[in-house]
């Protein structure tokens, strides 16, 4: 491992890391996924942990009171990066205590994505999850049986690894994504779900009837605590939130800025209906405030900036 892998995390926590050590992370990831899941839940939860006043005895207790959650992080901060290695012996212990106290069953892991960035996940199959800002997956450390099973709040593209006689399956609240191999769009949220399917083939039940419809490349589906609704993939950006590629032909500004908001961290207000206007360019992986210059500049439109987002007035 790289003598100075922490201070490493510490910048790639911060986001402040280089090209170079963004790789030298994503090894660390591979190599030690469990540690930089503790890590990184460590450093956005809310408390804090100061090494020189730690005491292993007294933490263990609530170490074991975390335990029947059956969660891998641990209710602390880490702000200084000398504690990591007490952090991930506390993480290994615990990990321990409850693959001992749960004899049989999985382990889970949870993932809830509270940065500014995209986050990969790759699962014990090889599968790998791209994981959205403000969505949490939750799956098994391991799969076991014949089906692969995992759960989503909010959006992530799938890039399901194919195991002969293990489907996949997404659970979300209004639906089931089984699959054997493909990768697919989900997002998920308190109305409904959307799937929308890039390659292979996808079946979505619902999980409030038996209704059933199956999904092949550039489908889509919205489900609701009513009905299944099929139909055609119309947005080309629907995955520029994982991309950062966008492809405007005519395009409403309302479309416009919403396809924006699921990609750029400091949203943009609109104020009115401004559906008349339309926008036609591509862009990709450009600056905000470059996209939004061209916008002031093509449509006439007043911009400005707030603390925390834009206006177009």
């Amino acid at each position: 491992m790289v003598k100075n892998i922490y201070t490493i995390l510490e910048k790639h926590f911060q986001q402040h890391t280089t090209s170079d050590e963004e790789k030298t992370i994503a090894r660390y990831r591979e190599e030690n996924p469990q540690e930089y899941i503790v890590l990184k839940n460590l450093w956005y939860s809310n408390a804090k942990i100061d090494v020189k006043d730690f005491d292993a005895v007294k933490a263990w207790p609530k170490v074991q009171r975390k335990a029947p959650q059956r969660k891998i992080y641990l209710p602390y901060n880490i702000k200084r990066i000398a504690a990591v290695a007490l952090v991930i012996i506390i993480g290994s212990m615990l990990a321990y205590f409850i693959s001992a106290k749960h004899v049989g069953k999985p382990v889970m892991v949870e993932i809830h994505n509270l940065t500014m960035q995209i986050d990969t996940i790759i699962l014990a199959d090889g599968t790998t999850v791209w994981l959205n800002r403000d969505s949490k997956l939750l799956y098994p450390e391991k799969f076991k049986g014949k089906t692969r099973e995992v759960k989503l709040l909010g959006e992530a593209f799938f890039d399901v690894a194919k195991k002969t006689g293990k489907q996949f399956e997404v659970n979300t609240g209004f639906s089931t994504v089984t699959v054997l191999g493909t990768s697919f769009n989900v997002f998920a949220d308190s109305l409904q779900t959307e799937i929308s399917v890039a390659s292979g083939k996808v079946k979505v039940r619902s999980v409030f009837s038996e209704e059933e419809v199956y999904l092949l490349p550039d489908d889509k589906v919205i489900a609701t605590r009513d009905n299944l609704v099929k139909s055609q993939i119309t947005n080309p950006n629907y995955l520029s939130w994982k991309t950062g590629v966008f492809l405007f032909e005519d395009t409403p500004l309302t479309t416009v800025v919403n396809d924006l908001n699921r990609y750029y961290p400091k949203p943009i207000r609109l104020k009115g209906d401004k559906n008349e206007l339309l926008f036609s360019a591509k862009f990709d992986q450009a600056k905000q405030e470059d996209i939004l210059e061209i916008l002031k500049i093509t449509l006439n439109l007043n911009i400005t900036e707030n603390t925390n987002f834009y206006e177009i007035n």
